[in-house]
């Protein structure tokens, strides 16, 4: 017989919904608002299987479309279906509750069933970003012992290192047949099989991402069942009080960021309302991006500031070329700034809220129509306690410039840097956890972002170590060499800009540069390469070796702005 077995523990009945308290101010909503984790909480259970459990398996959960123009609507009765086959497939290949499945995915459909299947057995699904290149794969791989890889069949290095790699017992390949090896095919694996669920506690580990630092390789941010639970109030309010009637969803973000799965698939599932899932493997298109809302009557995205910006420039006004049926836009990831959601509230004739969190503790502060501040963050989610503190940890008064911070416990927050308890204990002080940004909190409580407090480089709303790009630019075979840092852009907000040195008798040519930019992009991640590359014969340094990225800042600065922090 098909299907899961369910513990009692998991309740048929929404855990978090904002919609219950009446509230006609931030303040009253932010008093009455109260939590309600409970103890035993499956994130596979609530955006897969709740839907057939209150008779709503025939409502759309996804509907698809790539850049070829291939096209499907999956229901939920279909997603559990699949889902509960992928469970028992992975089970007999050994996973067990703990354990790290891989899932290196463009947009679609088996995202939701992979990440669904993991979640059910107690197992921890590790997303990867599919801009994310080999080199960086193979990191996370490595680093998190996955025992599965889930990958698009497109992906041949890919599946290539999954395959050398000893801790690893299935691949599961999409889109193409099996070549051997560890090799199964996903869509043979996922049409038919049953299995026992795990029962997890709220507090249990269940997703895993990888984020840069300013320091050392990229850093596994784990995070428990509950903390879809605590994106929901956030996700409600920039939503505009989602979900309505006849809501559509969709974000232009990739489905392996926390920015996408967070901020709009896995909240949106959680009520029981759709998805778009567009899969793109070129470059953002401000065309196809309003083309895909128009068509499937999108009522609510989430729109990087990146994106915005291109369509501004493509098209100033949208309505006129498109019938775009928007009644929300939420935008974050970097700073959008005034003028932008100005404009974005104008010409979709929508409410625009931007947002604010990181990976390891998303989704804190949030605009509304009904307090909205446009330039700011917004301020402190219903449930959230987000505060501007000092080095210490100690709360600053207002309009005072400090760290912006998230006391703790929080239902969001992750459980800590994955096997790196030294990371996870330098980002928390007095029972505050850092986010790592500059920012003030104003007399009305609004948050206001002042820049970056170490080297992390924010590119369309993607968190870049500089030390990583640097390693792979060091790679290539002409390079001494080599120092990066963000530089502001009038479409994309911020770009990598590389200073490289070259080594003894190599001569820099803008040929030379492209290949660099080429070789970033295929080994590390298609935002990360950097935009600019400039040769240069020495890069600043102190007496005991370290690089100053500072000195760098300071010198574009000279020439015109550089992104703050």
């Amino acid at each position: 017989m098909n299907g899961i077995k369910y513990p009692k523990a998991y309740s048929d009945r929404l855990e978090i919904d904002i919609r219950n308290f009446s509230f006609n101010s931030y303040e009253d909503i932010y008093r009455k608002f109260i939590w309600n984790i409970p103890k035993y909480f499956n994130i596979g259970y609530a955006i897969t299987d709740r839907a057939i459990a209150l008779g709503r398996g025939e409502n759309v959960a996804i509907y698809y479309e790539d850049d070829e123009g291939r096209r499907e609507v999956v229901r939920f009765s279909e997603l559990k279906t699949r889902s509960d086959a992928f469970a028992r497939s992975l089970l007999d290949n050994g996973v067990r509750k703990g354990d790290v499945v891989g899932v290196y995915l463009y947009p679609g459909p088996e995202v939701v069933i992979a990440l669904s299947a993991i979640y059910k057995i107690g197992a921890i699904a590790l997303s990867i970003s599919p801009l994310i290149g080999t080199e960086g794969v193979e990191y996370r791989l490595k680093h998190s012992e996955a025992k599965a890889f889930v990958t698009d069949g497109t992906k041949k290095e890919a599946i290539s290192i999954a395959n050398r790699l000893n801790t690893i017992r299935a691949i599961y390949v999409v889109g193409s047949e099996p070549s051997g090896g560890k090799e199964l095919s996903f869509e043979d694996q996922t049409k038919a099989g049953s299995a026992e669920i795990a029962e997890t506690e709220s507090d249990e580990p269940a997703q895993l991402f990888y984020t840069s630092g300013s320091t050392g390789p990229p850093k596994g941010v784990l995070h428990a069942h509950r903390f879809l639970l605590g994106h929901i109030p956030t996700y409600q309010l920039y939503f505009e009080m989602a979900p309505r009637d006849g809501d559509v969803y969709w974000t232009n973000a990739d489905w392996g960021w926390i920015g996408a799965l967070g901020d709009v698939v896995l909240p949106s599932l959680y009520f029981g309302m759709p998805v778009v899932a567009y899969r793109r493997t070129s470059g953002f298109s401000a065309r196809r991006a309003l083309e895909v809302m128009s068509q499937y009557g999108v009522t609510a995205a989430f729109i990087t500031p990146t994106a915005l910006r291109i369509i501004r420039r493509e098209y100033p006004e949208p309505l006129k070329d498109f019938d775009i049926k928007l009644r929300a836009l939420s935008t974050a990831g970097e700073s959008p700034g005034r003028e932008l959601v100005l404009w974005a509230s104008e010409a979709f004739k929508a409410s625009v809220n931007e947002f604010y969190g990181c990976t390891e503790t998303n989704l804190v502060v949030t605009n509304n129509s009904i307090w909205a501040k446009p330039g700011s963050l917004g301020k402190p989610a219903p449930g959230h306690i987000v505060e501007v503190v000092d080095d210490k940890g100690n709360p600053l008064p207002p309009n005072a410039e400090g760290w912006i911070a998230v006391k703790l416990p929080d239902p969001v927050a992750f459980l800590g840097y994955f096997k790196n308890p030294e990371a996870t204990a330098a980002k928390i002080k007095n029972g505050w956890f850092l986010i790592g940004d500059m920012g003030l909190k104003d007399a009305e409580g609004y948050l206001w972002f002042k820049g970056r407090g170490d080297d992390v480089i924010k590119v369309s709303g993607y968190r870049i170590g500089p030390e990583e790009i640097e390693e792979v630019i060091t790679k290539h075979p002409a390079v001494l060499e080599a120092a990066v840092i963000g530089k502001p852009d009038p479409v994309r907000g911020t770009i990598v800009k590389a200073f490289v040195v070259l080594k003894p008798g190599i001569e820099p040519s803008d040929i030379l540069a492209r290949e660099i930019q080429e070789f970033v992009k295929t080994r590390l991640a298609a935002y990360a390469y950097p935009r600019e590359v400039e040769f240069v014969d020495q890069l600043p340094r102190t007496e005991t070796g370290k690089l100053k990225r500072y000195e760098l800042r300071r010198r574009e600065l000279e020439r015109g702005n550089v992104q703050s922090g």
